[in-house]
């Protein structure tokens, strides 16, 4: 691939490099994916290939329990946002995701008071499946959720040191007991789904406050698509030994604009295929204070004007600087409007979400 303003393929980029003695060339590799893709495989990565074929097995064991079962662990009974999601249950700009899903997350876990900022009830418990239910799951994704984060951390180190900033930049963005958040997603085959349901298992979206996405694609079928400058969509199919990384548009604001945070969607498997399992990792940033913009050294206003083709919008953009945890809150109660009227209803009703509403 050409290093133009546009792409048409992901990039691979090999992490061994840095510990054989090529750390200018995995940085530079790194920096192209960063201004000009957004997104990038990586491989010889840190997470054991065991730990994620487990994670797979058991979200298969988990999707294909009984609904009653399943309907135990709903979303609907945490404020956190976290939980089980029923097929079809969640909405990209206000059309069905066609995937049924398992949020879950690390970092804090506080019971809800009157006495603490909105935004904690994010933070409020919730239930994994149980051991009787689906033996290992808890302890199994705990262990991923511990690789992820220790990756996450390799990576943004990486991505500063491309910037030319100091390998901790990005520690004051993160508190002492951080909350990323993760899931793990079914999207069924199309020959599953109703007539009328199409093949959205996702629609076109940039991760919205995130830093960084870590997303294992857990089977080897197509659906992830990356869409370029041009407005072309890309795919994205898996690649055994490697995990997708893109840039949340938290990234994409805090350079200014340098990095992209590219619009990417998901689609249904085609038919007779079976079900896609993926499970991504959402790297955020903290709620308790304002974000301010890097200052990154280097000259790149050939940058600054260029056009990107996008079919997502920049909702909250404007909130990010000044109100994260609104703009947070706000793109949870989108997504999941019965969870945000149930426990926020005030901010719900600020973008249309009331007792009218069917969920």
């Amino acid at each position: 691939m050409s290093k133009s303003n546009d792409f048409s393929a992901i990039p691979i980029l090999d992490l061994s490099l840095a510990k054989t003695g090529k750390l200018d060339q995995l940085l530079d590799e790194l920096r192209h994916a960063l201004l000009y893709v957004g997104f990038f495989y990586v491989k010889n990565h840190s997470i054991p290939q065991s730990l994620l074929d487990r994670s797979k097995d058991l979200a298969v064991k988990f999707f294909d329990s009984p609904q009653e079962v399943k309907d135990k662990y709903d979303k609907i009974f945490s404020s956190s946002f976290l939980g089980y999601s029923k097929q079809g249950f969640e909405k990209t700009k206000g059309k069905k995701d066609n995937r049924e899903q398992f949020d879950f997350a690390d970092g804090n876990s506080i019971e809800p008071s009157p006495e603490n900022p909105e935004y904690f009830k994010l933070y409020a418990p919730f239930k994994y499946p149980s051991d009787d239910d689906v033996e290992g799951f808890e302890s199994t994704f705990k262990q991923l959720l511990a690789g992820y984060k220790k990756l996450s951390t390799e990576l943004t180190e990486l991505v500063a040191l491309s910037l030319g900033l100091p390998a901790d930049t990005f520690e004051k963005y993160f508190e002492k007991n951080h909350q990323n958040r993760a899931k793990v997603i079914k999207y069924p085959s199309v020959s599953e789904l109703d007539s009328n349901d199409g093949d959205q298992g996702v629609g076109p979206h940039k991760d919205v406050t995130f830093l960084l996405t870590l997303l294992y694609q857990a089977n080897d079928l197509p659906g992830l698509q990356v869409q370029n400058h041009s407005g072309e969509w890309i795919d994205a199919s898996p690649i055994p030994g490697t995990l997708v990384i893109n840039i949340g548009s938290g990234l994409e604001i805090l350079t200014d604009g340098l990095a992209v945070a590219t619009t990417h969607r998901v689609l249904n498997p085609p038919a007779g295929r079976g079900p896609r399992y993926s499970i991504p990792y959402f790297l955020s940033v903290r709620l308790d204070e304002p974000i301010g913009v890097l200052d990154i050294p280097g000259d790149y206003s050939h940058l600054k004007d260029r056009t990107v083709i996008s079919d997502n919008d920049d909702t909250f953009k404007e909130l990010f600087l000044n109100n994260l945890s609104k703009a947070w809150l706000f793109n949870r109660i989108k997504s999941h409007p019965d969870v945000g009227y149930k426990y926020y209803p005030e901010l719900a009703a600020e973008i249309g979400i009331t007792s009218d509403t069917k969920f």
